[in-house]
């Protein structure tokens, strides 16, 4: 206590100017840490909002691998248009798909990839060996096994790649 006194003596014996510099020095400290505070609070912010997109870009591209598996599993039923119904609602979740995942990808780096360029270049092919199939008006069975395969495969992804809904960044 003896030394507060003592050093509210000495400030109390400053000149006018000495303590107009003394004082300043303090009102400056005092909004650097205010600005500081603000920083860290406006930073924690901006981290939130940047994980909440990141959790809705996954969200969405979990919800198009999942329709698209989905919608695959309708080419057994039967009498179902396969050609113009399904395939082409496919190809719709795929290309939505692959959009998200390159901006997933682009947006926040290659540890959140879910589908890999192997991937989507056996998807690629599974549409093309369709196509074929059907342009030749030959038997699917070679196209649905591809494209079972590619099924199997998204569900794995989509099983280890996220976690409650939320998408895990990968390794």
């Amino acid at each position: 206590m003896e030394n507060v006194k003592s050093g509210l003596r000495g400030f109390s014996a400053l000149s006018a100017r000495k303590k107009a510099v003394v004082l300043a020095a303090c009102a400056l400290v005092l909004a650097l840490i205010v600005a500081l505070c603000i920083s860290i609070n406006m930073r924690s912010n901006i981290q939130k909002e940047y994980t909440a997109a990141r959790n809705q870009a996954g969200e969405a591209l979990y919800s198009n691998l999942y329709i698209l598996m989905q919608t695959f599993d309708m080419t057994g039923v039967p009498n179902t248009d396969v050609q113009n119904a399904i395939l082409p609602q496919m190809r719709d979740y795929f290309i939505a798909s692959v959009t998200l995942n390159n901006l997933i990808t682009q947006t926040y780096g290659p540890r959140y990839t879910v589908l890999t360029e192997e991937d989507v270049n056996n998807l690629t092919a599974a549409f093309t060996s369709y196509e074929t199939a059907y342009r030749n008006n030959t038997p699917t069975d070679l196209a649905q096994s591809n494209m079972r395969a590619c099924m199997e495969r998204v569900k794995e992804l989509l099983n280890s790649r996220y976690s409650q809904g939320v998408l895990r960044a990968g390794r």
